[in-house]
């Protein structure tokens, strides 16, 4: 709608249009939440964060309300948000996903495409649940990071040899560094188990070896340490 010096004026929705676009992304954004919590691995799980989806999809869209089609509000937003620094790290890449998985239903039923919103959530979510339960992009089952400490001796290899050969069908030193001023040995291999249901077995044998500490086997995003 134009005014008479030609320039565009705002339309304002309805607070009918307005209670339903808030609710609904309310309402997406808890499903946005409910996607997340199912598909999550790790140790990385935050509340806090859980909280951020929910209310991010209802505060995105009360923004795309304000801005309506008035292009001097939308590049005032940019400005004010680029004074804003987050210094919170994201504690998996994964979670930047659902970030904007929440941001999206907000701006779409911030501006009435209540259809985009609800068909876009339920997609977005069932593609993470078909990589959640497919498995894509983990590393093959069975392969592991092996860390361990050693005494620093000519024999060191003799301590543990002989719980390799007894539980993995594969080993390969990767890394290796001198600790405690070259007076041990910080060891680590790729390992593939021969049965990956004696895990807990292998790693109560290495700890009983003297000259072993602080092992830790490591798988995908799982640390496990004994």
């Amino acid at each position: 709608m134009m005014n008479l010096f030609g320039n565009v004026e705002l339309t304002h929705p309805s607070w009918q249009e307005i209670i339903i676009n808030l609710l609904l992304a309310f309402a997406l954004g808890l499903i946005c939440s409910w996607f997340y919590r199912w598909t999550h691995k790790g140790f990385s799980y935050s509340v806090s964060f859980v909280y951020t989806l929910i209310l991010l999809a209802p505060i995105s869209a009360f923004v795309m309300m304000v801005i309506g089609n008035n292009i001097a509000r939308a590049f005032s937003l940019v400005g004010a948000l680029s004074i804003i620094r987050f210094r919170t790290p994201l504690k998996d890449t994964r979670d930047t996903a659902f970030v904007f998985l929440s941001l999206g239903i907000g701006f779409a039923t911030g501006t009435g495409a209540h259809v985009v919103a609800s068909l876009g959530t339920l997609s977005v979510g069932l593609f993470a649940i078909v990589i959640h339960l497919t498995g894509v992009g983990e590393s093959i089952k069975g392969e592991f990071l092996l860390r361990f400490r050693v005494a620093n001796s000519s024999d060191i290899g003799i301590a543990y040899n002989n719980v390799f050969d007894k539980y993995l069908k594969k080993n390969t030193l990767v890394n290796m560094a001198t600790t405690q001023q070259g007076n041990s040995l910080e060891l680590a291999f790729n390992v593939t188990f021969k049965d990956p249901k004696q895990q807990q077995s292998f790693i109560r044998e290495l700890n009983e070896i003297p000259e072993l500490e602080q092992v830790m086997l490591i798988a995908v995003d799982k640390v496990e340490e004994y």
